[in-house]
């Protein structure tokens, strides 16, 4: 049974390359860029609110809205089931677009219906509270997410979809400038 890592990594490495500078924001524990960087061969710098990180990578401590980076620093930026750990993603989102060449690489929960937006509050809050990072403020359906990157504004595009286990529906999107 793979880990919820290696699904994640199998599901957003084949839009990384060799060549990529990328910045994670929302690390954790950086296993998921190690992996990638394994995977794919590309390079690292993370991000995070706290420090749990367990990866070789560099990790800078930050709340993503006022990156410590010149504009395009990075040639992607990606945030793996973050934004929705924010009260506003919007200040987020744009910071990442400012320090990224070519975009930003996003992976969220694609929740549909009355029923399961509070179950997954629910749920995905206990797991940030246990971590010591912030809880779910909301949940969103992959057309909400492509809604909030035009308000940005950004370009979205819907990558591809994947589930973990039965109850966790995602979305790989892309957001450009």
């Amino acid at each position: 049974m793979p880990t919820r890592e290696e699904i994640i990594v199998q599901h957003v490495a084949p839009f990384l390359n060799s060549r990529l500078h990328v910045l994670e924001i929302g690390a954790g524990n950086g296993l998921v860029a190690e992996m990638l960087h394994q995977r794919v061969g590309a390079r690292f710098t993370l991000l995070d609110v706290v420090d749990y990180n367990r990866s070789a990578f560099p990790l800078y401590v930050n709340d993503g809205r006022h990156l410590p980076f010149p504009d395009g620093s990075f040639d992607v930026t990606m945030l793996i089931f973050v934004l929705h750990h924010n009260p506003d993603p919007r200040p987020v989102l744009r910071e990442a677009l400012r320090v990224s060449a070519q975009g930003v690489l996003l992976v969220e929960n694609d929740v549909r219906g009355i029923l399961k937006k509070p179950i997954t509050q629910l749920l995905d809050s206990g797991e940030a509270v246990r971590r010591g990072v912030p809880r779910c403020y909301f949940t969103k359906s992959v057309d909400e997410w492509l809604a909030l990157l035009q308000e940005i504004p950004a370009r979205g595009e819907l990558l591809s979809t994947f589930k973990i286990g039965w109850f966790w529906h995602n979305a790989v999107l892309f957001a450009a400038k």
